[in-house]
């Protein structure tokens, strides 16, 4: 997730899925040049254009709300424009930075660096020590049963009903589910309802050095300040890489072929049991499940060590600055500004005019006629469907549309990107600066 000076989007997004259900967030902005670590987020490049006045992180929402986690008045349980998110003061939600969401359940990172969550709440996904659910965004509390409410957080990730925060000081901390060793601390607790910290490989204290992460809801990635990466979690398609066991219960070092770390990685994304990397080249590399082209090498086939995505047959993938995964595809950020796609194309998702799987990149197009969708400047991909930050700070859409994530004031599928809409009295998206891509809702705040 980058962002104008007062306004970050993540450095490397986070993605969140889990079990059956994956829903999707964005591996958003790219980390520094080479491999120093930080887990701060990089600045988004201003909008061409000045932005609306006083709008300070407004949070507005569409899509599906049947567990309340548009944060807003939803009669049908679905909205199907754009419209602000209420605080428990029963005022707009402002002052917001980073934003995730998962299944049915939204997070949202405010200025200060304390967590906001709000939605279904049947795993301890929204981290308050309870299983109620809530329509009013409340604090995540501190984790292993300090008081106080969670603080210090630099950037957030959720997916299914798992939900995960990069702190400033390099550690992670994971609340919600925990049925296939998600929290990453070796605890068996089913679903605890409290945050925890995750621990480094050998248990001795907690994992430190991290500066990206993302999420699959049964399975996590952090993005190291060496360049490295460690997962925990499922590895049932080897998304762990190939020196993690089936369950991960501690931090594993994600190794290729020969069990050599994987190194020179710039961002990471994890989603629907497959995982992507950008290399430091510009270069995109893919491992895990596969069994409808999401690893984009042109096959089918699962396998737990990295391998290139391709453009075509023997044409490997370059000129990457961004990467985005959801549940079956993943969009790519060209250093030209254009977008590329591969994997399920079943809502039209990759945004090419069809809805055929592709098995290599394929360019997203642009509207009307245009055979490219140029001046983008961040990609996330959800659930089903895709999201563009153009250069001008405006936003597109396209893919599947059936719960009104899309914003496009109906539920029509769109296999292109187009724009959206908003309802009476809400500032137009112009100035977008955070994407949270749920399963059938998103997020997004404005400068």
């Amino acid at each position: 997730m980058t962002s104008s000076s007062s306004s970050p989007f993540p450095t490397a997004a986070i993605l969140h899925r889990s079990g059956g259900v994956r829903s999707a967030v964005a591996l958003l902005a790219l980390a520094v040049v080479g491999m120093s670590g930080c887990a701060q987020a990089e600045p988004l490049a201003a909008p061409s254009a000045a932005g609306p006045a006083n709008t300070g992180g407004l949070v507005l929402s569409t899509g599906f709300s049947d567990a309340s986690q548009l944060g807003r008045s939803a009669p049908t349980g679905i909205r199907t424009s754009f419209g602000p998110v209420v605080d428990s003061a029963g005022q707009n939600l402002v002052g917001i930075v980073h934003l995730a969401a998962g299944e049915q359940h939204s997070l949202a990172l405010r200025h200060d660096g304390r967590v906001l969550s709000w939605g279904a709440n049947d795993d301890g996904q929204l981290g308050n020590g309870s299983r109620a659910a809530t329509a009013q965004p409340a604090y995540v509390r501190a984790p292993d049963g300090a008081p106080g409410q969670l603080t210090g957080v630099t950037d957030i990730a959720a997916d299914s009903n798992t939900s995960v925060a990069l702190r400033k000081d390099g550690t992670v901390v994971v609340w919600g589910r925990d049925n296939s060793g998600q929290r990453g601390n070796a605890d068996i607790t089913p679903d605890p309802l409290t945050p925890s910290v995750v621990l480094n490989p050998t248990a001795s204290g907690p994992l430190t050095g991290v500066r990206a992460i993302s999420v699959d809801g049964g399975s996590e990635l952090a993005l190291t300040d060496q360049g490295t990466v460690l997962g925990w979690g499922d590895n049932t398609y080897g998304q762990l890489g190939s020196s993690a066991p089936a369950v991960a219960k501690l931090p594993v070092v994600v190794t290729g072929a020969g069990r050599a770390p994987l190194t020179g990685v710039r961002a990471v994304a994890i989603g629907g049991q497959h995982a992507v990397a950008l290399l430091g080249n510009g270069h995109v590399v893919a491992w895990g499940r596969n069994e409808v082209n999401q690893l984009g090498d042109g096959t089918a086939t699962a396998r737990n060590f990295a391998r290139e995505v391709l453009m075509a047959p023997g044409r490997p993938l370059t000129g990457a600055i961004e990467i985005s995964t959801a549940e079956k595809h993943t969009l790519a950020l060209l250093k030209d500004g254009t977008v590329v796609g591969w994997g399920r194309n079943n809502g039209g998702q990759l945004g090419d005019g069809t809805l055929k799987t592709r098995a290599y990149a394929t360019q997203v197009r642009g509207r009307g006629k245009d055979p490219k969708l140029v001046g983008v400047q961040h990609v996330v991909a959800g659930e089903g469907y895709s999201v563009a930050v153009l250069t001008d700070g405006t936003m597109m859409t396209w893919g599947a549309n059936g719960r009104g994530q899309l914003a496009t004031s109906d539920r029509t599928d769109r296999s292109k990107p187009g724009p959206v809409t908003v309802e009476n009295g809400v500032p137009p998206p112009s100035w977008v600066t955070a994407i949270g891509a749920g399963r059938r809702h998103l997020l997004i705040a404005l400068r």
